[in-house]
């Protein structure tokens, strides 16, 4: 037996066993690393309300700015595009969006507006251009500020109006609790509500 060139052999196998506990040992290593990474990771990168920028971070229980814009804005143009042929459209897109109370009487609402169409054979169609946006942070409550469009046969008509949202972020998603919607272009805020009082 040949005892150099046996000892040799072994001590390529000790060596090439080594290397792969090693490696066994930094595999494993960086799956605990990355398993503990996925379960303690709160912000995800969501792309779903159309306008949304690009990159938008929504955490758990916030969102940035832009796209709260983004969900209140398409909110409020499906809210106002009503008539009898897409209500049910709408009322499936917003629900999505607004808390099961809110949604119960918007629906509704939505349900009465297409039933008045209907019967007033009312074939014109709506649409709104946000003009702006704004957060009251003493009350909690975000403004869309716009222009509601008629459109009927050749005329196009303008009514500016307000919509106040209270929302908040649960579980990776803006929620809508209440909708208020009045005409005109004053926001019912915080400065609004203290003029108010005296």
């Amino acid at each position: 037996m040949d005892l150099p060139t046996r000892n040799e052999s072994l001590a390529e196998l000790r060596k090439k066993n080594n290397f792969l506990t090693y490696s066994l040992a930094g595999s494993v290593s960086a799956v605990v690393v990355l398993a503990i990474a996925i379960v303690t990771r709160s912000a995800i990168v969501i792309q779903e309300t159309p306008g949304m920028p690009n990159h938008t971070v929504i955490e758990q229980s916030s969102m940035d700015k832009g796209a709260q814009i983004a969900t209140l804005s398409a909110v409020t143009s499906n809210l106002v595009q009503i008539n009898p042929s897409n209500v049910e459209y709408q009322k499936a897109f917003v629900k999505s969006y607004l808390a099961p109370a809110a949604y119960t009487r918007i629906s509704k609402e939505m349900d009465e507006k297409s039933h008045r169409l209907e019967i007033q054979r009312e074939l014109g169609s709506y649409y709104f251009v946000m003009r702006q946006y704004d957060y009251d942070q003493k009350i909690d409550k975000h403004f869309v500020v716009g222009e509601v469009h008629t459109v009927n046969a050749a005329k196009d008509t303008a009514q500016m109006y307000v919509f106040e949202y209270k929302a908040h972020v649960e579980n990776y998603r803006f929620v809508v609790d209440d909708v208020a919607t009045y005409p005109g272009e004053q926001e019912h805020d915080s400065a609004w509500l203290e003029n108010l009082k005296k």
